[in-house]
């Protein structure tokens, strides 16, 4: 599974593969530059997980 990390500043994002190094990365930023988490399927679609990552965020 693919995630979608984006920024508050809505110019960049990143993506990471898998739920592990999408954790490691969310623990390594501030919640002030995150702007929402989502989940990336096979056929393009994404849905939000914000809340289901919320508590791996620096200062949630």
């Amino acid at each position: 599974m693919k995630y979608r990390i984006e920024y508050v500043d809505g110019r960049k994002c990143s993506f990471t593969t898998g739920r592990d190094a999408t954790i490691r990365l969310l623990e390594n930023m501030d919640r002030e530059k995150v702007s929402d988490v989502r989940r990336v399927y096979k056929n393009g679609v994404s849905e939000t997980v914000m809340e289901s990552y919320e508590r791996f965020l620096k200062n949630a």
